[in-house]
């Protein structure tokens, strides 16, 4: 597969010197970003299916109305109510 990608001169020439200095080819730079890229989003998507499954586990055990904060019920004395 054959890609092309139209980088404004200053940045052609800051990535020219970049890989330079690396000692790599813009082919192995892309292609190491993309590695790391596609493996953070899978293990992204691996953290939010596990989280979607803890609520989903835990969602049951929710039932009757929402708890609404009373600042009453945290100071029963009134000093601060």
């Amino acid at each position: 597969m054959s890609i092309t990608i139209d980088l404004p001169p200053a940045m052609e020439k800051e990535a020219c010197d970049y890989v330079a200095v690396q000692g790599t080819t813009f082919e192995r730079m892309f292609l190491d970003y993309l590695a790391a890229e596609l493996k953070r989003r899978r293990e992204a998507d691996a953290v939010m299916a596990k989280f979607d499954e803890l609520v989903r586990s835990t969602s049951s055990r929710l039932t009757g109305e929402a708890y609404k904060f009373n600042r009453a019920d945290a100071y029963p004395d009134g000093e601060f109510a």
